[in-house]
């Protein structure tokens, strides 16, 4: 935590992290700091929701107790085994580091919990995140303790195991009982369809004396959570408090030895990587997009590379059609539900929507370009290429295979036309679709050639691999990507646009409505011609790149 403050002297990092906060701050900060909208909670939804915290939580303890491994819940990484356990590090050192860890975790969800339920069921969305740390954080403790105390019993052999099972039964047992014995005496309400039947009888069954006892762990790690007020939180918190202390000693007082199941776990998880790893290395390339000759033009190798590793990342793109198909039959749905009547009226809109919008999110979801290089950027700047080549050939994978994405939408939907029941979108599907056929790849080599142009730019900001950007800062910086990507597509597509309306003005009088596929051409080409001198400047600012520097700037 403190390597990550320390980083924000940066501009960079310091510039990320502020738009991050602005954008969280926009999305859910008034709503839930500032305004609050637990005031307007019907007595229904908060009993509903008092309900059913308590029973998550009173889930959370039996699970802890029946389900998991027999062994201690402290997970270690195989770098924290090497250093941390050859290290003059006690065990109890060892001990408060994971649970602080696990601490702070807690606190995060305590966070998303408020974000997404404390300020629809509490008129004080503060009490409710300090009150959901506290649940949250005693439930951790609970969990450890018990898997302590599991590991604990099977150590002891049959005898342990007979003890466990025993309670475990026994409890579940007097809970089952004490519920029946509930429901005969609170028998479920005749006539429910009365004005609050149903909620008065739940009411008069939560506070029975047999559920009161039942439910009480849940409801005193619950209550100050939804608190209405400072001095209801302020009784409710000893007890919270209490639970919370006395759950701290249980670690301390039952702890087992946990260094050979921690290592036992690095190994198996280092090994499991390590498996994964081989099944990828182990890939067989099958068929080749087309044969590498001996002889040739030297860039056309990288694309040969990335085609192959396209095919390699296909499921990428089925998910692509997949969510573009949901989207689009979503979308028709909502407009008129008539369009399923007739398949031919339905597919032929689909496939138009989901052309257009390959144009928007391929650039994003296509990646077999310098973005998925960006770990050998320095072994590219070594091949005997020019920049320009390298850079050009990067990108021609990612346009090729979008382009084709988009021209196989696009001649299906030429094919079953688009708005054919409608006599004025008629006569335009096939030159408007025509004109897309030009457009839209073009659209499409834009956006890539923007994403590559910010890893020779910002190489910095550009993750290689995306598990490692993580915090408000890479979240700040993924933002300012996506505006300045927008931002540089846009302004390269003006002067498309207005070359196209010089061209296609005079045309139309002439043409008519056919006067749109040559405009097209012509917005097209003028993209194509933008691309190709910022492949020329990008390519002589990929030669200036210093990895090395990049690198050490970094770290």
């Amino acid at each position: 935590m403190v390597r990550q403050v320390q980083r924000l002297k940066r501009p960079r990092y310091l510039l990320g992290a502020a738009v991050g906060l602005a954008y969280l701050y926009s999305l859910v900060g008034r709503s839930v700091f500032v305004q609050g909208t637990g005031r307007a909670v019907s007595p229904n939804a908060r009993l509903f929701a008092e309900f059913s915290l308590e029973v998550s939580v009173l889930a959370t303890l039996v699970t802890a107790w029946v389900l998991g491994t027999d062994r201690p819940a402290l997970t270690f990484t195989q770098t924290e085994v090497q250093t941390f356990f050859s290290a003059p590090v006690t065990r109890q050192a060892l001990l408060h580091y994971k649970l602080l860890r696990g601490l702070l975790s807690a606190m995060l969800a305590a966070l998303a919990a408020t974000v997404f339920v404390g300020r629809f069921t509490s008129p004080r969305p503060e009490l409710f995140f300090l009150g959901a740390a506290l649940a949250m954080g005693t439930l951790y403790l609970h969990g450890t303790a018990a898997s302590f105390v599991r590991a604990w019993l099977v150590s002891r052999g049959r005898w342990g195991s007979a003890v466990r099972w025993t309670v475990v039964a026994g409890v579940l047992v007097a809970g089952m009982g004490t519920l029946l014995s509930t429901l005969r005496d609170h028998p479920l309400p005749e006539n429910l369809s009365a004005p609050f039947a149903m909620r008065e009888w739940l009411r008069d069954v939560l506070n029975a004396p047999g559920p009161r006892a039942v439910l009480w762990p849940g409801r005193a790690l619950v209550a100050p959570s939804l608190a209405r007020s400072g001095q209801d939180f302020l009784r409710y918190l000893p007890a919270s408090l209490a639970l919370l202390v006395a759950h701290y000693a249980w670690v301390l007082a039952v702890e087992v030895p946990f260094e050979d199941s921690a290592v036992a776990g690095a190994d198996a998880r280092t090994r499991q990587r390590a498996q994964r790893a081989s099944r990828s290395a182990n890939l067989r390339v099958g068929r080749v997009p087309f044969v590498l000759k001996a002889r040739g033009r030297p860039e056309v190798a990288l694309l040969w590379k990335n085609l192959i590793a396209r095919r390699r990342m296909g499921s990428g793109l089925v998910m692509l059609l997949a969510f573009g198909v949901m989207g689009a039959v979503f979308a028709l749905l909502m407009g008129d539900t008539r369009l399923f009547s007739n398949s031919r009226e339905f597919l032929g809109p689909m496939a138009l929507m989901i052309a257009v919008a390959m144009a928007v999110i391929g650039p994003s979801a296509f990646r077999t370009d310098l973005r998925m290089d960006l770990p050998k950027l320095e072994l590219l700047r070594a091949l005997p290429l020019t920049g320009r080549q390298v850079v050009g050939a990067e990108l021609g994978a990612s346009a090729l295979t979008l382009g084709a994405a988009q021209w196989v939408m696009l001649a299906v939907a030429l094919v079953l036309g688009v708005g054919s029941d409608d006599e004025t979108l008629a006569p335009w599907s096939a030159p408007v679709v025509l004109g897309l056929l030009s457009v839209l790849p073009a659209l499409g080599l834009a956006g890539l050639f923007v994403q590559n142009a910010a890893v020779v730019l910002l190489p910095a900001w550009i993750p290689a691999d995306a598990e490692r950007a993580r915090g408000v800062e890479a979240l700040g910086q993924r933002l300012l990507t996506l505006v300045g990507t927008l931002v540089v597509t846009f302004l390269g597509l003006l002067p498309a646009g207005v070359v196209a309306l010089l061209v296609g003005y005079p045309l139309f009088t002439v043409m008519g409505r056919w006067a749109v596929p040559l405009a097209g051409l012509v917005a097209a080409g003028a993209l194509f011609a933008e691309v190709a001198l910022g492949v020329a400047v990008l390519g002589r600012a990929f030669e200036r790149l210093d990895v090395s520097e990049e690198q050490s700037n970094e770290a």
